[in-house]
């Protein structure tokens, strides 16, 4: 029996598409990366696209997103920012979203409310609880979502978050992506069972919820938003995700037991359970995501193109957006 679909016709087929849009970019991503194009590291989102599209899907346009964890890509692409200047960033040419300063990791975007990611993992929650006291303080309705992994839940900083929304009562939801790993460290190894646990001491509404059903991530965090903006303070949530591809691109994963990974990238993929999902409901056929497909491969097409015809930044730019010139250590 077909697994009842909760949502409009068109939002699910939306769902599909922008969850497609991020595996393909992300694919072109892994390819051009092997081929030396894109410098640095490059850390992909599989098996989080249902819980990054979800999410996005439930704020407007004028909430905030402070990103955190390493599985960005999807995040920004949720929020808005155009394929062409993720792409561009990626290359590190100054077309990209931050002028080439911030590469895969630190893409932010203030005109599309995204905050970017700091320098140490599992810092954004601090600023976005900073962002949501703006927003109150300003008399709006909007609200800041914020991503962290499970493991950046074990640093000091995000918990201090969860004190200040808490005792300012303000309009943050908190959301735990929970890929199992952190880096190569189980999940298993913290504390509590469901990491949204971590915010009943602090009085808040909590959910552990399926990270790979869009659907279900769509019903929870818009239920968690719509709190916050009615002025019911701030929101944990744990989206349970599987991490089906490496930490990072050239990871052996020699931590991971091959069997079970194998069943889990069968079992858990968000994308080929919710493509099925879909057909069996009568939503799309198989030419309408066959078209899907093709539409968006010509976008990541064109964001390649984009990105090496941007030129490269002169290498003054290093000295740009800092607080002190000259350097420390390079004289007066």
């Amino acid at each position: 029996m077909a697994q009842e679909i909760s949502v409009d016709d068109d939002t699910a087929r939306d769902f599909l598409e922008e969850m497609l849009r991020i595996d393909i970019f992300e694919e072109e991503t892994k390819d051009r990366f092997g081929d030396g194009e894109i410098p640095g590291f490059v850390h992909l989102s599989g098996g989080h696209e249902g819980s990054h599209v979800g999410m996005g899907a439930a704020m407007r346009e004028d909430d905030w997103l402070a990103v955190g964890g390493a599985r960005l890509i999807g995040q920004y692409i949720a929020k808005g920012v155009p394929l062409t200047e993720i792409m561009a960033e990626l290359y590190g040419r100054v077309d990209g979203s931050n002028k080439g300063h911030g590469g895969q990791m630190h893409v932010s975007d203030v005109d599309r409310k995204l905050y970017g990611h700091a320098a140490t993992i599992g810092s954004g929650q601090n600023p976005a609880v900073g962002l949501a006291l703006a927003e109150e303080m300003k008399g709006t309705d909007n609200v800041a979502v914020t991503t962290i992994g499970d493991g950046g839940t074990s640093r000091g900083s995000f918990h201090t978050a969860l004190v200040f929304a808490a005792y300012w009562d303000l309009p943050v939801v908190f959301v735990i992506e929970n890929n199992q790993w952190a880096i190569s460290t189980p999940a298993e190894s913290l504390s509590p069972d469901n990491l949204s646990d971590y915010g009943i001491p602090h009085n808040m509404p909590t959910e552990s919820i399926d990270g790979s059903d869009v659907e279900e991530v769509h019903r929870a965090v818009s239920d968690a938003i719509e709190r916050a903006r009615n002025g019911e303070g701030p929101s944990v949530i744990e989206s349970r995700v599987v991490r089906l591809v490496p930490h990072f691109e050239g990871d052996k994963e020699t931590y991971r037991d091959e069997e079970e990974y194998e069943r889990l990238k069968e079992e858990k993929d968000p994308i080929e359970n919710y493509r099925e999902r879909l057909l069996e409901n009568d939503i799309v056929t198989e030419g309408e995501i066959e078209d899907m497909i093709a539409n968006i491969e010509s976008e990541v097409e064109e964001a390649v193109e984009f990105a090496r015809e941007s030129p490269e930044p002169e290498p003054e730019a290093a000295y740009d957006h800092v607080y002190r010139t000259p350097l420390y250590g390079q004289g007066e």
